[in-house]
């Protein structure tokens, strides 16, 4: 049975060279590693409980008068969504900055990392911790906002290793005259990736709900998993072609 996937996977390869198929696949790589990164900027939204808030319209001088003052002075409006959590402020704020927290410390490892153990495992391994990650932060965040916390610096760290990961892979696969190209395309990848993932993430909250956005995206995650450690190798020499 493993050979006749080996076989399968040679065939499904053969169809693209190998450094278009990096490229491709490290460009769906970057767009999975940011809609993982930045989903919560909009979750967060859906994620914490409203309390009634009162706004204030201008009077109408044409309602005013000397005796009673204005009889449109200021109308409350309320709004209650269905939040779960019960998050203030300054928990949001730590809870947004735990990503960064992790993010910050991994990146000179990732490069030396990425050297010992090969792209394909780091670069593929961020990714796949990340998506698993995302899978857990409903779980995380309705247990305590500690663990959620936590969660999202555990991603960080495995996230801060991504960048150094992929320059080590550029420098074994892409001749120098091509890396300009190369690094134009799969790159702007992660600017794309901010652009589309903050409105899908709020069409999903508004179809199944805020846990349904984590799901989708870390699903997306690991189902490009699958296909990078299928086909991608650490190296020119290590390809089977």
């Amino acid at each position: 049975m493993a050979g006749i996937i080996d076989r399968f996977l040679k065939v499904i390869a053969g169809w693209m060279p190998a450094r278009l198929a990096l490229a491709v696949m490290a460009w769906f790589g970057f767009i999975n590693l940011y809609m993982v990164r930045i989903n919560l900027s909009v979750i967060i939204v859906a994620m914490v409980r409203r309390n009634t808030t009162a706004a204030t319209t201008p009077p109408c001088l044409s309602n005013y008068n000397s005796t009673h003052g204005s009889s449109a002075e200021q109308e409350r409006f309320s709004t209650d969504e269905e939040g779960e959590m019960d998050w203030d402020e300054t928990i949001q704020g730590l809870i947004l900055a735990g990503f960064f927290y992790g993010y910050v410390v991994s990146q000179i490892p990732g490069g030396r990392m990425a050297e010992l153990y090969g792209t394909r495992w780091v670069f593929g391994g961020c990714i796949l911790a990340g998506g698993v990650c995302a899978l857990l932060s409903p779980v995380a965040a309705r247990a305590h906002y500690g663990a959620f916390i936590g969660l999202r610096i555990v991603q960080g760290i495995f996230q801060g290793v991504s960048w150094p990961a992929m320059h080590s892979c550029i420098s074994h696969w892409i001749p120098p005259l091509e890396r300009p190209r190369f690094i134009a395309v799969v790159y702007f990848a992660a600017a794309l990736s901010t652009s589309f993932t903050l409105p899908l993430c709020g069409v999903i909250i508004a179809a199944h709900g805020w846990a349904a956005a984590f799901y989708v995206t870390g699903a997306l995650s690991l189902a490009w998993c699958a296909l990078w450690f299928a086909f991608m190798h650490d190296s020119p020499r290590q390809h089977p072609r």
